[in-house]
């Protein structure tokens, strides 16, 4: 298929105009028929449209014409999902986590684990449904940290965060500390405010946000600042948030539940409606 092509059907898709898009796949299917990106449109569309016989049917052909489309993978992984047959839906989607090749872009791959997850959360696995949805936490907050290393943030009207690290500020940390060990550094801290500060006199002219010396990275203020300007940015954070939240209350962790669901609130971006962790939260008994 032409890229041009892929675009239209995008914008149909999008608008949750099925029908068009099926007319227009019906335009091209002469000479599209043999593509595999061509039934695997026609399988996403007909699972959209609740016909999942067919849906599978489809994708089955796309796999067949090519068995490594990322694309193809996924749909039948939520294919199955849909159908209660999450045996064969974990097998599709751990396939793709495992064998991601470096240029996937990371929303991609932020998708597939959250879609895991709640695989296994359907499944009744709760410990392997937490565990991909950390996962699916901790491959945002790497996207974050490298866009905050390497682009630092001068120290404008942030504020020391304090010791005690819950929710956003714990993964902001821990996935610091992470890249800290990778780069050969065995220390990552938090400096107190008076240690920020003397950083900060010291180098009036460097970006702020992280900064390494004698062996140790200094995670300052600012960097805790965008960080949550950034998980702020997108419904990514809030929605996984949200889904653990979930999780969390069907086995009747009550607190741990509305945590999530409040911080999924705080981190709804502006402008953007997501009832999802309000009602849940009203539902918690």
């Amino acid at each position: 298929m032409q890229k041009n092509e892929h675009k239209q059907l995008a914008n149909f898709l999008r608008n949750g105009d099925y029908q068009s898009a099926l007319n227009f796949l019906e335009g091209i299917e002469e000479k599209a028929k043999d593509d595999s990106d061509y039934w695997y449109y026609h399988a996403h569309i007909a699972r959209k449209m609740s016909d999942l016989k067919r849906a599978e049917i489809f994708c089955k052909k796309a796999l067949e014409l090519s068995p490594v489309s990322r694309n193809a993978n996924f749909e039948m992984g939520i294919i199955y999902q849909t159908t209660g047959e999450y045996k064969q839906a974990i097998s599709f989607l751990k396939k793709l986590v495992e064998n991601s090749p470096q240029d996937v872009h990371w929303t991609d791959t932020v998708d597939t684990l959250n879609s895991l997850a709640l695989t296994y959360k359907r499944a009744g696995d709760k410990a392997n449904a937490l565990k991909y949805y950390n996962l699916a936490l901790e491959t945002l907050a790497q996207d974050i940290y490298e866009h905050i290393k390497g682009q630092p943030i001068r120290e404008v009207g942030a504020e020391y965060p304090g010791d005690n690290l819950e929710g956003w500020m714990r993964l902001a940390f821990q996935i610091a500390v992470k890249n800290a060990a990778k780069d050969g550094i065995k220390t990552a801290m938090i400096p107190t405010g008076d240690t920020a500060k003397k950083i900060l006199e010291e180098n009036p002219y460097m970006g702020v946000s992280i900064y390494d010396k004698d062996g140790a990275r200094y995670l300052l203020p600012a960097y805790f600042a965008a960080f949550s300007n950034a998980l702020r940015s997108d419904i990514l954070y809030s929605n996984i948030v949200n889904n653990i939240g979930t999780l969390f209350a069907e086995t009747e962790e009550t607190e741990e539940a509305r945590k999530c669901f409040l911080e999924a609130i705080d981190f709804t971006p502006q402008g953007v409606r997501f009832d999802n962790p309000h009602t849940n939260l009203e539902n918690l008994k």
